[in-house]
């Protein structure tokens, strides 16, 4: 898998672009519109979306790299700042601490600002490949009751395998989207520059388990830290704990139900596993490639244990009790 990881990481953002997208278009055969004419009309407003979002974004982005080494000025001024009322002692140094922060602070927005102008290549194949996949997905019903019309057990459990992973692929991003809206809304509210940016980085990198957040946030921390001081930085990370705390703990598990929720334990050596097959794309990957092996030994009953040994712990007691 590592060896064709460019290969693999694309076909599967673009099977989970697909998975979200198929609910759409077979609302739209159930309204009567022709399963062609279905999937063009989501391709094209897939397309829309990327393409307005793409300029806006990208956009912003450039512009932001460009002010970088005015904000790394403004940055190196603070620490210099602050350096003189820290004490330093002998083989321990709290300024050359407090540089290397701001180097590696600098480091990560310009990585950042690389990687969103250089998406726009794998987003054109992405949406290609997932209009051929919601050709097949549109008639996917259709296909599988031909196939194993015959095999009752085996079609309830590709059915079942498909209607969770659909579910948790699609509320997963409704959650993300909510939670970047409200954030980027409320930077926009607050002056923060670039509100847009911040918002389409929150929603990508709320894929990545506890630390997509704290990176997505470092550069609209730093603004509000230039703009308005401490207590502006204070008032960021405040408005950005409280909207993800929300999302994470009273509006996903209300939606999602704690079926398919991951240890925090397992989740994170997933993190590592995914991140050493194929780089960053792993790392957003993680959580729904994760979901899909949950979902797979929850589908037979003789790897159902192993699902549970994913789950929170709560879980694996409730196996127990119920003789499980």
């Amino acid at each position: 898998m590592r060896e064709i990881a460019s290969i693999l990481t694309v076909i599967f953002f673009s099977v989970f672009t697909a998975l979200i997208f198929t609910p759409l278009v077979r609302r739209l055969k159930q309204k009567g519109v022709p399963g062609g004419l279905s999937v063009i009309l989501v391709i094209l407003l897939f397309t829309l979306v990327i393409l307005v979002l793409g300029v806006i974004v990208v956009k912003a982005a450039m512009q932001f790299g460009s002010q970088i080494p005015i904000y790394q000025a403004q940055l190196t001024e603070l620490v210099n700042s602050l350096t003189r009322y820290i004490p330093s002692y002998e083989g321990f140094s709290v300024q050359s601490i407090l540089r290397s922060i701001v180097s590696i602070t600098i480091s990560l927005m310009v990585n950042i600002v690389n990687e969103i102008v250089n998406a726009g290549t794998t987003a054109g194949i992405v949406i290609v490949t997932a209009a051929f996949l919601l050709i097949d997905a549109a008639n996917a019903p259709e296909k599988v009751d031909s196939e194993i019309g015959r095999q009752s057990e085996l079609r309830l459990r590709l059915s079942e395998f498909s209607r969770k992973l659909v579910k948790f692929i699609v509320i997963r991003a409704e959650i993300n989207l909510i939670t970047g809206i409200v954030i980027a809304l409320l930077l926009y509210i607050g002056g923060i520059d670039f509100a847009i940016l911040w918002g389409v980085l929150i929603f990508m990198l709320s894929y990545i388990p506890y630390i997509g957040l704290v990176i997505a946030s470092v550069p609209p921390i730093m603004l509000a830290l230039f703009k308005y001081g401490p207590l502006g930085a204070l008032a960021v990370i405040l408005i950005i704990v409280t909207v993800d705390a929300f999302a994470e703990n009273v509006l996903f598990p209300s939606l999602m139900g704690k079926g398919l929720q991951l240890s925090p334990a397992f989740l994170f050596l997933a993190l590592i596993y995914w991140n050493f097959v194929f780089g960053l794309g792993g790392v957003l990957l993680s959580i729904p490639l994760t979901i899909v092996l949950k979902i797979i030994l929850e589908s037979f009953e003789e790897t159902k244990w192993l699902a549970r040994l994913m789950g929170p712990a709560e879980n694996v007691y409730e196996g127990e009790t119920s003789g499980g």
